[in-house]
């Protein structure tokens, strides 16, 4: 399972480190050996929640106790051999480190996104309620005062006796860091908080801002703050950003003292390149790790040092333009440029930012995002040549998604128009910002070509034996920017075993359509890529191809982010897959969904700002990656002495659901394992090569035989599903598509 919060290292021998897992629980090692001392299982106290992954850091505290938080809507307190001292309940997923007050009070934030106080033997002292989750860590001031930020953007001073509110700074954007305090042994004598906005503020101990730097990419590293190098005065503040630098700032001035991009080469790396992470600060040197999966140590001021390694910058000034109004191009891995790239797939999707500065500050400017009284002007979109599109607003009002409804034309030069006017004030409640009045106008011109081909078709051979399959993996959510900060890791531990079910020939013009099949999957002690029998993702996917570029969809089910049932409208992904099973550089995907149908955090995430219009639409832009699955791969070959025996259909009425059943034989000598594989039943549209669409994963049970081999599959039909007059019957095993019927058939006769 993922590792996603950091070790802590106990005093006292033997010396041993301290591990939380996703698999829920929290370990014990020999730091020598690896050798397992203990370990707690968090599901000792089970409650209503969706998974029970350790995300929080592990505090000590001075008696040795170890406190944990857990996304089961838990926080422990373990004795140092691991037993169980109390548990905290709390209305959500407890992602914050506990932080320790001088007398041994706890203070922690929660997804329930309220703020808790706790004495040490469990017991609530005070709560006080944000209009935001809470996954940053608390941190204690020398008078006591209680410093900790929230998703509602706003970064709070606490009374750690009451939990009133003794001052509160309000930022551009959600707040998922730690501060970091200067100070002396008489007081604090400053702040540092990083904002997703891109900003990190230097704040009083009274709130008074004493500067800030933009870095133009959202900031959810924790900063640290050290002394200057080889004992110069004045303090240095270090912190990782999203646009993969990390930065030393003067903490006096918040002038750049040096900044070093950390982002891979290589053509598909640029979009995987989040410093998320917290810089740690050795003797020596800073280390950093990044989500392009590298570790990271640089040697104090070694920009400073080296001038000509180009991946420095030691330009005192922010990197973005003093003043500017504009729309900037977004990648689809989140990174923001100025200028589009000269070529993009044929099967793109656009995503555009609007900024604006004055006088070297960012200006909170929006689209005109309002649902009731939208003005006539406030967006004009235009291809020429002309394409069929639509345009979507983002829920914080500061990016339009362009989505061409086809393909664009491979070797055509295209100039995207994009104008209207910006707001800005309205009336801020949490994240979410309503109304505002018309702050001025952009207008800005991009021109591309798009890209040629490298096959004439899907690379996506079928055989009576054999499918082509490929591995789906590394999912990148950035837009909108609270996604990665609530997901991150639940979004790129997903692999996902994708493979043909259905292509037709092209046609003159090199286009068909095309049916896929994904199913979750997971590496083995071996390493290979199995079908994870315990997954949450299995959907078709089916769409349009033309030459090497697709356009795939799946629409109205249900689908399991980290065990939270999420209702899309739309999922969709896009991109050119190569002969080598790899997709080209500008792979996108794309979802909808309806807030307000999310379990448990529909309303908070309206007040987070998420949906667009205020209430309706969550839409998100994602990337992602394929390796090719083995050729000689079991998932996608037909398995031996397997075959279906039969197919039961019973159909679904006004208000009874029907069955389709396919029983499965198993050939004396053979076996077919029920618990290491995943049978299906998939329908299809045969005249139009399009998926019926169902929540097939919800909707899809099988059974075992005495021997433990698949004896069956059952696909529910909800009541009042309706057919096509030609619906083509797929079972597929694992990926491979093992038996095709049709319902104008005799479905009872023997495969």
């Amino acid at each position: 399972e993922v590792i996603d919060s950091a070790a802590a290292l106990p005093a006292g021998s033997p010396a041993t480190v301290l591990i939380p897992s996703g698999d829920g629980c929290l370990y014990c090692l020999d730091t020598q050996d690896g050798r397992e001392i203990w370990r707690f299982d968090a599901r000792v106290s089970p409650r209503m929640s969706y998974n029970n992954w350790f995300e929080a850091n592990v505090t000590l505290g001075p008696d040795g106790t170890i406190y944990a938080g857990n996304t089961n809507f838990n926080y422990y307190a373990l004795t140092p051999d691991g037993r169980l001292k109390w548990t905290y309940e709390t209305g959500s997923n407890a992602w914050s480190a506990a932080a320790l007050g001088a007398d041994g009070r706890l203070f922690w934030g929660s997804c329930d996104t309220c703020f808790h106080a706790v004495s040490p033997d469990g017991r609530r002292l005070w709560r006080k309620r944000t209009l935001g989750f809470v996954s940053a860590s608390a941190a204690v001031g020398r008078d006591g005062t209680v410093y900790i930020g929230s998703f509602d953007s706003y970064f709070y001073a606490l009374d750690p006796a009451s939990g009133k509110t003794r001052w509160k700074v309000k930022t551009g954007d959600h707040i998922y860091g730690s501060a970091a305090l200067l100070e002396d042994e008489a007081a604090t004598r400053a702040i540092f908080i990083g904002s997703t906005d891109g900003t990190l503020y230097a704040l009083g101990p009274h709130g008074e801002r004493l500067w800030q730097y933009d870095t133009g990419a959202p900031i959810r590293s924790s900063p640290v703050v050290g002394r200057a190098p080889d004992g110069a005065p004045g303090h240095v503040v270090y912190f990782g950003s999203g646009n993969g630098r990390l930065y030393a700032l003067d903490a006096a001035s918040g002038a750049r003292r040096w900044s070093y991009d950390t982002t891979a080469a290589g053509a598909a790396s640029p979009d995987r390149n989040d410093l998320n992470g917290s810089p740690a600060l050795g003797r020596s040197g800073i280390y950093i790790g990044g989500e392009h999966g590298q570790l990271w140590y640089l040697p104090y001021d070694y920009p400073l040092h080296h001038p000509d390694d180009p991946r420095g910058c030691t330009d005192p000034a922010a990197d973005l333009p003093r003043d500017v109004t504009s729309l900037y191009y977004v990648t689809p891995g989140g990174r923001v440029q100025p200028e589009m790239p000269a070529s993009l797939p044929a099967a793109t999707l656009i995503c555009l930012k609007l900024i604006v500065r004055e006088n070297g500050h960012t200006q909170p400017a929006r689209f005109d995002n309002n649902p009731f009284f939208r003005r006539p002007a406030a967006l004009h979109i235009a291809f020429d040549p002309p394409v069929p599109f639509h345009a979507e607003l983002s829920g914080d009002g500061r990016y339009v998604y362009v989505i061409p409804d086809g393909f664009l034309a491979p070797g055509t030069r295209y100039t995207l128009t994009v104008r209207g006017a910006y707001v800005r004030g309205g009336l801020p409640i949490g994240n979410l910002t309503i109304g505002g009045r018309t702050a001025g106008q952009f207008s800005r011109r991009f021109a591309f070509d798009v890209e040629t081909p490298e096959t004439d078709r899907l690379p996506l051979p079928q055989t009576a034996d054999a499918v082509a399959a490929f591995e789906w993996t590394r999912l990148a959510v950035p837009i909108p920017p609270m996604l990665p900060s609530l997901n991150q890791i639940g979004f790129d531990y997903m692999h996902w075993l994708i493979a043909p079910v259905a292509v037709t020939p092209p046609d003159a013009a090199g286009a068909g359509r095309a049916v896929l099949w994904a199913v979750g999957a997971r590496r083995n002690a071996a390493g290979e890529l199995v079908v994870d029998t315990e997954t949450d993702f299995r959907l078709p996917l089916s769409g349009r191809f033309q030459h090497d570029a697709f356009i795939l969809t799946h629409r109205d089910f249900k689908m399991a982010i980290t065990g939270i049932p999420i209702p899309f409208n739309r999922f969709q992904i896009r991109g050119r897959l190569g002969a080598d099973l790899r997709v080209r550089p500008g792979a996108s995907a794309y979802a909808e969904t309806q807030v307000l149908r999310i379990p448990t955090f529909g309303i908070p995430m309206v007040i987070a700002g998420l949906a667009n219009q205020v209430w309706r639409k969550l839409l998100a832009l994602a990337t992602y990656v394929t390796h090719p699955y083995p050729a000689d791969g079991a998932a996608a070959r037909r398995p031996a002495g397997v075959a279906v025996a039969a197919l039961d259909y019973q159909p679904p009425g006004a208000r009874k659901p029907g069955l389709l059943t396919a029983q499965i034989r198993v050939a004396p000598g053979h076996a077919y394992p029920a618990d290491a594989h995943l049978a299906a039943i998939l329908l299809v549209d045969a005249a139009h090569t399009a998926v019926v669409p169902l929540d097939y994963h919800r909707h899809l049970r099988q059974t075992a035989d005495a021997a433990g081999s698949l004896r069956q599959v059952t696909l529910t039909l909800p009541p009042g599903t309706r057919l096509p007059p030609e619906t083509a019957v797929y079972v597929i095993l694992d990926a491979f598509p093992l038996f095709k019927s049709s319902l104008s058939h005799d479905l009872n006769k023997n495969a």
